[in-house]
This record gives C-alpha cells, structure tokens and sequence, in this order.
C-alpha cells in the first residue's frame, strides 16, 4: 500500500527513483510522482494512472537533481488525481508519505487560518504546509522535525526534501514501514527492500518513533524521545531482484502458483524430519508450557489460513483456540486470561490492524507468549515477537496471495503436530503417518497444476452470472471463503463463500442457473454430507463444479465438471484443493481481461486502518 523511496547519490537520481517504483508496483497504486531538488529549486513530475504515465513526463522533463524523493499512492483521502498524487510541496519543502493522518482536518482548518493555501484533498498536504510554518519560527530542521511529528496524530512514513538543507533528506516513521539503505552510489531510505534491490548492499529497519536524515556522509537516527542513536545494525541486503522477473509466466500470479509445490519440499526440508518438527527460531516451543487457550489473528487471506488451523489445533491439541479478523480484535476489548499463546499472521509483518493486535495483546497480558507467521523476518511483526517462524515462500508479486496462504497452511500444520506430539495426543505412528502425506506434497500439487484445461474449459460458465457460491464442510470451510475471496480480488465477480451446512439458512434463495457453485469435497472432511448439499444445489438449477479426491462417476450427470484432485489427509487436503480454487480465479480473471496482478483499489501491503 503506497510506495516510498529516496536517495541521494553520487549522480542524477531520477532513474534510481523511478526504477525504485517500479519494483514497488505490485503494492498497489493508482498516482505517482517524483520530486528532487534542481538548481536550488523543487523540480516535481506527477501522473495519474500507471508509471508509464510518469515515465512518458520524464522524458519530456528531465531531473537533474542528485537528492530526491518518489511515490507511488493508493489513494485513501481524494481521488487518484495529479493534484492528489504525491509528492506535496509547500514552499521550500516537499513530502512523500505513508499512512494516514488523523487529525489533517484540524491542522488544515488552523493552517488556512494562517494564510495556507491547498491544492489537494489529501491528508498529506497538511505536513508540508505545517512545517514551512516551523520553519519560519525555528529554521533548523532538526529541531523543528520533533516539534512536526508532536503534532501529527495517526501513522505515517514521511520523506521530506528541504532546499535549505539540499544536501540532506529527512525521514520520520510511526506506524507505516520504513528502511534505510546503502550502497555504492549514496543512501536510500525506502517502504520495502525490492524497492532499492540493485542498488543497495545493506539495509537498516527503523524502529517505530524514529527519524532522521541520510547525506551523502551517512545516516543520522533519532528516537522518539529525540535522542541521537549511536549504534546502527546493518543488515546485508537480500537477493531481491530475481523476483521481479517473471520467468516466461504470463503473469506473476500464475508463476506463484506454480512455485508453490517446491515450496512445501523446502518448508519440510526446513522443519521437518522423521525425528519430528524443530522451529530454529522459536526454542521456547520444545519446553515451554503448553498452551490452555490460542488466539489467532490475521487479515484477509491470512484469516483464512487461522481458521483452517483451528480445525488442525483444537482435533489434535485439544486446546480452545480463538480466531478473530485483526480489525475487530483490536478494538474489542478481547478477554485473554493466563497462559494463552496469540499466532499472529502476515505475509507482510507490517499489516496495521495485526500489528495492533499483537500490541494490545501485549500491554494486556506481557506474561504471554505471542508467535509470528511471516514471509519477511525483518518485519515489525516478527521484530516484536517472542518467537518467528519463517514462510519460506519468497517475495511474493501478485497482489492475490497464493504461495504465502500454502506456506502459511503448510507451517500451522507442522506446527499443529509439534504440539500434538508434545502433549501426547498424537501418538507417534500418527505422526509419522501425516509426515509422510506432507513430504508427498510437492508430487501431489504438481499432479494438481494439471488441471489447467479443465479450469479453462469452465470460464464460458461464468461469462453472465449474479455471482459464485463456493462450499465446503470443516477445513474446506475456511478454504471455500479463500477461493471466494480470490476469485473477488482478480476477477472482480461476487462471490461468498459459506461452510456447506449453512447453505440452507439463507443462500439457497441464491440458487438459479446463473449462480455457479464451487464445492470442496474432500474425503476427510463429512463427504456424504457435502455431497447432500449438491443434491440440493443441483435441484434448483445451479451448475456445479465439484472438487474431490474420491471417485464420483456416479455424478459426473449432476455436475459441470469434476476437478480431480490427489487423495490427502486431514492436513493436507486444503493444500491441494487450494490450486484448483486458485487456478479458477486466474482463468476466470484472465477470461474477463481484468488486471491479474495488480486488481483495482487492492493493495498488496495493507499499513493502514
């Protein structure tokens, strides 16, 4: 969700900025500009729309300047205009940010009482203006950047360019994400690492409350009680590049979905063996005491993943666990009690609702243990963490997740067993029973990736409909409200996803020949039961596509169309029933020419509220 990044280099920094935007586009966006500062002057190119919009500007405006800021905007406050894209400008200075300010109305209402003039209908407008204010009263930037940040209530990530200070570029981070980094040709700061890969060789996270400024000497960071920090951990920057290429895919969702069968081998390479599950990261889950409660909390297709585990969780742990939506959670005044573990989820590590959640979690009960599911392991999530276990999926591009819901389901699973094992209600034989139907993943998804003429052969079905309604019983539930989801995200059909014995209270009267219906049936979970709800959907003229890994000739006349799928176990049968859901959403998607990667008003990293 938005983009950030700024440098100051050695040369012109217009192409490292631009290029930095564009390895940010799967966030999510719909304006973009640039802002550096030429000649002792704010030279700013903005467009609406797609970078190659702003590419085109560029062209015909080059920027000379060697400090510099751009981003890319996801509008939440004015419509995606040239005069709400970012950067803002305010006499000398100009802004990016991140985030959303809270109290921007008030600040507005006494800027315009001063004289302030706006252009833009964004929250973000009110920092550029408030500190050309400061500055008047203090011209020293770093004593007037605590006194702009008292003042702002909400989150943001900020960079700011003063041409007082020209060879200097201000940074400031509460509650959004932000990095610095380094490399041959100057300093960076950044929203997201693959937005400097190439150009940078060591990275620094900063911490909530902090900012500062990078020059062409070095970085400066202050804390929030405005204390200089002497001490900075570099970390060496990953390889991030690679995953920008789409390897001869069409687009980068259909090769994430294909990545996903070697992700389970390195996810059992990493945690499992025959001796059971090891988590290098979190020691404290071979001693400590097991848990009388879990709570779970995510977002989104994260969510999905918690419910499926709590299926796993309560069958084999016995254990009461609790899975809320992160946004609700936060603000609900949960009842947590006494040795209760909270599982945080993200593929990101920097989801603001979760990051709250995981905070109240933590000022309500300091005694519990909290554990984080992550696809990045320097994200806020896993930094404030008692214990981190990696996903193992790799950047992820397209804005629909596929590769980090499989890694995510694969690790709960691990996880599930380990604690099974601990407390002695999965017994040893059962154990490795379900390994072996685990390391078999990578060969049975695979055999699933064959289903691609099949999907293709439905699209047709979905040219004139009122929506699609997908079902499923136990862990196809969660699994069903995944493929929904999916299928809205891309394809930008409606769709609703309901667990297969709630059909009857209410959807039913949904039911005609226009309303495809998806159903996951799995032997493991109620399959006669599912196969009920067939009988009942077909009556009423609904076309029926079935997911199953039993035998069903006997209905090949009832349905659409059967979707084989490889016989699994109770841990493994989402996991290969999520490809099929996953490859119809695509194909559905790519049938109706919607933008598959980067879907309309959709982000990829959700900061704010």
């Amino acid at each position: 969700m938005c983009g950030i990044i700024g440098a100051i280099t050695s040369k012109s920094v217009q192409a490292d900025l631009l290029q930095g935007l564009k390895n940010m586009e799967y966030r999510g966006y719909d304006s973009a500009g640039i802002c550096t500062i030429d000649g002792m002057q704010l030279a700013v190119s903005k467009a609406a729309g797609k970078l190659v919009n702003l590419a085109g500007d560029l062209e015909k405006k080059e920027h000379t300047g060697v400090i510099g800021i751009g981003h890319t905007r996801w509008a939440t406050h004015g419509e995606p205009t040239v005069e709400n894209a970012h950067p803002h400008c305010s006499g000398n200075i100009a802004v990016v940010h991140n985030g959303i300010i809270e109290n921007h109305i008030g600040l507005r209402r006494k800027l315009e009482t001063h004289g302030m003039r706006f252009v833009s209908d964004t929250d973000t407008e009110v920092i550029p203006a408030l500190l050309s204010k400061l500055l008047k009263q203090e011209p020293d930037m770093e004593h007037v950047m605590p006194v702009l940040l008292s003042q702002l209530e909400g989150a943001y990530a900020l960079g700011i360019l003063n041409v007082e200070t020209s060879d200097v570029l201000w940074f400031a981070r509460k509650g959004s994400p932000l990095l610095l980094a380094r490399g041959s040709r100057g300093y960076y700061i950044a929203s997201d690492g693959l937005a400097v890969a190439g150009v940078a060789t060591e990275m620094l996270y900063l911490n909530e409350g902090e900012w500062g400024c990078i020059s062409q000497h070095g970085v400066r960071v202050f804390n929030q009680e405005g204390c200089e920090m002497s001490d900075h951990t570099w970390q060496r920057m990953p390889q991030l590049s690679a995953s920008t290429d789409k390897c001869g895919y069409e687009h980068f969702m259909l090769k994430e979905i294909h990545e996903q069968p070697s992700i389970m081998t390195d996810i059992m390479t990493t945690y499992a063996s025959k001796r059971g599950v090891q988590f290098p990261n979190v020691a404290w889950l071979n001693d400590a005491v097991l848990p009388e409660r879990i709570v779970m909390v995510a977002c989104g297709t994260s969510y999905h993943a918690a419910l499926t585990a709590r299926y796993w969780l309560e069958r084999y742990l016995q254990v009461p666990v609790e899975v809320d939506v992160a946004s609700e959670y936060r603000y609900r005044n949960p009842i947590i009690g006494s040795n209760t573990w909270l599982i945080t989820l993200s593929q990101s590590g920097e989801t603001a609702d979760t990051l709250e959640a995981l905070r109240l979690f933590k000022r309500r009960t300091p005694d519990n243990r909290t554990l984080a599911i992550c696809n990045v392991a320097s994200s806020s999530l896993v930094r404030e963490s008692d214990g981190f276990i990696a996903l193992k999926a790799g950047v992820e591009i397209g804005v629909a997740s596929t590769k980090a819901y499989t890694a995510q389901l694969a690790v709960l699973a691990l996880l599930a067993m380990k604690l099974a094992v601990r407390s002695g209600s999965m017994s040893e034989q059962v154990w490795q029973e379900h390994y072996q139907s685990m390391c078999h993943l990578e060969v049975d998804m695979n055999e699933t990736l064959k289903c691609v003429p099949d999907i293709q052969s439905l699209t047709p079905l979905f040219a004139n409909i009122h929506g699609v309604l997908f079902l499923g019983r136990g862990p196809s539930f969660p699994l069903a409200l995944e493929g929904a989801l999916k299928l809205k995200e891309i394809s930008y059909l409606h769709a609703e996803g309901y667990a297969a014995g709630e059909m009857k209270h209410g959807p039913i009267a949904l039911i005609d020949a226009q309303l495809p219906v998806v159903i996951i049936a799995p032997k493991q979970y109620h399959l006669d039961k599912v196969i009920s709800s067939l009988h009942e959907v077909k009556a009423r003229g609904a076309k029926v596509i079935l997911l199953t890994d039993v035998s069903m000739d006997d209905y090949s006349d009832e349905v659409e169309k059967i979707i084989p799928l490889p016989t699994g176990d109770y841990f493994t049968a989402p996991l290969l029933a999520s490809i099929p859901l996953q490859l119809l959403a695509y194909e559905v998607a790519k049938f109706k020419g919607t933008d598959i990667d980067q879907p309309r008003n959709l982000a990829k990293s959700v900061t704010v509220e």
